[in-house]
């Protein structure tokens, strides 16, 4: 009787998660290919069209939304949270849309004119030769984001998680080289040796706030509840000096805007847990207002930030649904 060997079956998982990387693969770029046929407004029509599908038939987390919407906006009624979420997801869907044809005239357009602020604090920043941890929270127009950095050649590095499927993420990673070569894309992980080398080389570090990928978060207040930030920001500032600022993407009457700020920061003399928590709060609360001013627009509305569990039914009126 031949024996049925461990190595055997990590073989077949393995071949089946390359079909599975390959078939996802085969349909997103099937997907980006056939919306590139199309001129821009009809890709607008259609992207709201399947969010309003989605918003109707299957509204994809909307307890986790509803229940961040809430921590948000405690003031806003029922009613008011269903409004506003029926533009979350239409804006969801058309910002996916539009994602995959940046490399467009229109559109590129849109994020070489881009309103900027605050950027010459920025290029003070690097001036003082330390590098810049430009900290930021996740919207949903992070690939214009992205393309702006190429497209002004500043020395960039941005800490990204990769995806599950190596083929999806070689593909963003290559889409994203579209707009030039000076934005570096690190993986979170790593480690904080590599993230220290890119601001030896004075460049700008890009870190996301709203998310901890490692589960091992410093404990901050955001809108007044218990949220796990990632301690890596402040970290780095405890170890190389290299000023902490802000920044925040968003589109507005057409045009996409991009603000930086400075965060103040008093002189630390030890790497601590309270340090790390105090520069840590220091920066996510900056973006408190941001969030309330362009909540359709903030990505980790569907992330379960605050908790894991304890997330209730989202009750809608058939009015509520279609009006």
């Amino acid at each position: 009787m031949k024996l049925y060997r461990h190595s055997d079956s990590n073989d077949v998982l393995l071949l089946l998660m390359n079909i599975k990387h390959k078939l996802e693969y085969t349909i997103l770029r099937s997907t980006i290919f056939f919306i590139n046929l199309l001129p821009v407004p009809v890709i607008l029509f259609l992207c709201s069209a399947v969010g309003y599908v989605a918003w109707v038939v299957f509204p994809f987390r909307i307890k986790v939304a509803y229940k961040n919407l809430s921590t948000v906006f405690p003031e806003m009624d029922h009613p008011a949270k269903i409004r506003l979420l029926r533009r979350v997801y239409l804006q969801f869907t058309r910002t996916f849309g539009l994602v995959f044809i940046l490399h467009r005239k229109s559109l590129t357009r849109l994020v070489k004119n881009a309103r900027i602020t605050g950027r010459e604090k920025l290029d003070h920043a690097l001036g003082q030769g330390k590098g810049v941890i430009l900290t930021t929270i996740h919207a949903s127009w992070f690939e214009a984001y992205f393309a702006w950095f190429n497209l002004t050649g500043l020395p960039t590095s941005l800490i990204y998680k990769k995806q599950s499927n190596p083929l999806s993420d070689e593909f963003f990673v290559r889409q994203r080289r579209h707009f030039g070569s000076s934005l570096e894309q690190l993986s979170s992980y790593e480690g904080m040796t590599v993230y220290q080398e890119a601001l030896a080389k004075n460049r700008l570090l890009i870190v996301s706030l709203d998310q901890s990928y490692t589960g091992t978060g410093t404990s901050v207040k955001f809108f007044n509840q218990p949220l796990a930030c990632a301690k890596g920001s402040a970290l780095l500032h405890l170890r190389s000096g290299a000023p902490v600022m802000t920044s925040v993407y968003y589109m507005q009457d057409g045009e996409l805007h991009i603000d930086f700020d400075t965060v103040d920061l008093p002189e630390y003399s030890a790497i601590n847990e309270e340090n790390i928590n105090d520069i840590s709060t220091r920066c996510i609360q900056l973006y408190e207002p941001f969030v309330r001013q362009h909540p359709e627009q903030w990505f980790s509305l569907f992330h379960r930030l605050w908790s894991k569990t304890g997330y209730t039914r989202v009750k809608r009126s058939l009015r509520q649904i279609f009006f």
